[in-house]
């Protein structure tokens, strides 16, 4: 009777449909397992056998003298296996940061190698204007004439898609 009537309290208690109609799905869902779980309880507290095998398994685990000798190795094994597995994932984490780090010093390396190409160029160029003044002058004539047979091209490219006019 006791039993009972605690269960249909805590029922009241946690019953989903007692959240506040603007509860959030994830409200909902923890007050629909908290339900289950009372509901399983009482199941379990009712039941004369369940309460019986709840009452084994829990005890079970919490005397060590009951746990057989397989058992006990089984367990051994299974936390030395975990112990190995954590090790190993530690080392595969270590090894991938070490090469994220390798890859980022390479590509600022290679940033730097490429600034300083463009400042060499760029020093270059200036010493070939400084000791040779027409080099300006040409290269902007190569460059007027680049960009006018550009635009030609692109002229005579828009005429051949016109239409020609017929002749009647």
């Amino acid at each position: 009777m006791q039993i009972r009537k605690a269960y249909r309290k805590r029922a009241l208690e946690t019953h989903p449909d007692k959240l506040d109609p603007g509860a959030s799905k994830e409200e909902k869902e923890k007050a629909e397992e908290e339900f289950h779980k009372v509901h399983e309880a009482f199941e379990t507290l009712s039941d004369a056998v369940k309460r019986k095998a709840y009452d084994l398994r829990r005890n079970a685990r919490t005397d060590p003298a009951l746990i057989s000798e397989e058992a006990k190795r089984r367990i051994n094994e299974r936390k030395e296996w975990a112990r190995i597995q954590r090790q190993e994932s530690e080392k595969r984490m270590l090894r991938f940061n070490a090469q994220i780090e390798r890859e980022k010093r390479a590509q600022e390396e290679a940033l730097e190698k490429m600034k300083r190409e463009a400042e060499m160029v760029t020093d270059l160029l200036q010493q070939m204007y400084q000791s040779n003044p027409e080099f300006a002058a040409r290269r902007e004539a190569a460059l007027k004439r680049r960009e006018e047979r550009e635009r030609e091209r692109s002229g005579a490219a828009f005429n051949r898609s016109q239409p020609q006019p017929t002749q009647s």
